[in-house]
C-alpha cells in the first residue's frame, strides 16, 4: 500500500499525470463493467442495470479534479477551480460566438461538400428538435460543466506551466479524446458513424478554440455557453452520420473547416501563447498573469 504521505507527494508533482490516469482508467472499467452485464446481441438502451452502470462514467472527471484539487490546495483551490464561472463581464463578441461557432463551423462544411458537388445540401434544420433537444438539456448542461471544469480549467490551465499553449491543447485534446474513444468504438455514449481518428482532430481543435478563448476572456461561462450550445448543435443541425444512414461525409467536412478554424486561431493568437493579451492561463494566476495566493503545482 502506497503510505498517505507518499501520496499526497506525488499529486503535488504531477496532478495532471493522477487526474488523467484516474479519469481514462475509470472512464475503462465503468465501459468495460456495463458491457460485461449485456447480454450478448443486445445494446444498453435494452438492459436497464447495465445502462445505469454505464451513465457513472460522466462523473469521473469532475469528481477526480475536485478530489485532487481539494487534497492539494482544500477550499482555496475549489474556489479556483470553479470560480471562472462568475466571470461574465466580457465583451459581447465573445458571447455572440459562443452562441454561433458550431452552426458557423458545421454551415460552411456542409455548403462545401455542396458546391463541390460531393454531397447534396441536406438541409438547414433537423425538422422537429425541439423535443429530444427538451429531453437531452439537462445531460448537455451537465456534461459542459463537467467538461468545462475537469479538462479545461483544471487540466489545461496547469499543463500551461510546463508546457506552450499549442502543445497544452495536443495532449488535452487527445486525452480528452481518447476518454471519448471506448464509447465512441462500441457505439453507445457517442454518435454513431465518427471515425475515430476524425474524432480526435475534432477535440483538438475544440480544445484550441476554447483555449484561445479562455486565454483572452478568463470567463468560464463563456466556455459553458460554448459546450452547450456544441451539443445543442448537433441536435439541431443534420450533420451527424445518423442523420444519413451513417454516412460521415457531414460530419467529416464539419472537422475538416473545424481544423483549419483551429490552425487560424493558432497562427492569430501565436502557438506560444494562444493569446493576444500577452499571457496564456495558468492555474495559480489571476487574470492578470500575477500569482495567486495558493501554489499551483
Amino acid at each position: 500500500m502506497i503510505p498517505v504521505r507518499s501520496l499526497i507527494a506525488s499529486l503535488h508533482r504531477s496532478p495532471v499525470a493522477w487526474f488523467i490516469a484516474l479519469t481514462l482508467g475509470f472512464q475503462l472499467t465503468i465501459v468495460l463493467a456495463a458491457f460485461a452485464l449485456l447480454p450478448a446481441g443486445t445494446r444498453l438502451h435494452d438492459h436497464p442495470d447495465a445502462h445505469m452502470v454505464f451513465r457513472f462514467r460522466v462523473f469521473g472527471p469532475l469528481v477526480f479534479a475536485i478530489g485532487i484539487t481539494w487534497l492539494l490546495e482544500g477550499r482555496a483551490g475549489l474556489r479556483r477551480l470553479f470560480g471562472a464561472f462568475l466571470n461574465w463581464r466580457v465583451p459581447l463578441p465573445w458571447y455572440a460566438l459562443g452562441f454561433t461557432w458550431k452552426f458557423i463551423v458545421t454551415y460552411i462544411g456542409m455548403l462545401v461538400l455542396a458546391a463541390l458537388a460531393i454531397r447534396p445540401w441536406p438541409g438547414t434544420i433537423v425538422e422537429g428538435f425541439l423535443p429530444g433537444l427538451l429531453a437531452n438539456m439537462p445531460f448537455i448542461v451537465g456534461i459542459a460543466i463537467v467538461e468545462e471544469t475537469a479538462w479545461m480549467k483544471f487540466t489545461v490551465t496547469r499543463l500551461n506551466h510546463r508546457f506552450s499553449a499549442w502543445v497544452t491543447c495536443l495532449i488535452v485534446g487527445v486525452c480528452w479524446g481518447c476518454w471519448y474513444l471506448p464509447m465512441l468504438m462500441l457505439g453507445e455514449g457517442v454518435p454513431d458513424g465518427i471515425p475515430w481518428p476524425v474524432f480526435l482532430v475534432s477535440m483538438f481543435s475544440l480544445t484550441v478554440l476554447l483555449s484561445w478563448t479562455y486565454n483572452e476572456t478568463r470567463s468560464g461561462l463563456v466556455l459553458l455557453i460554448m459546450q452547450i450550445l456544441s451539443n445543442c448543435a448537433f441536435i439541431m443541425v443534420p450533420v451527424l452520420p445518423g442523420w444519413h444512414e451513417l454516412d460521415p461525409a457531414y460530419v467529416v467536412a464539419f472537422v475538416a473547416v473545424f481544423f483549419v478554424a483551429a490552425l487560424a486561431i493558432l497562427g492569430y493568437a501565436g502557438p506560444q501563447e494562444l493569446s493576444t493579451r500577452g499571457e496564456r492561463a495558468r492555474w495559480g494566476r489571476d487574470a492578470h498573469g500575477a500569482r495567486e495566493a495558493a501554489s499551483h503545482h
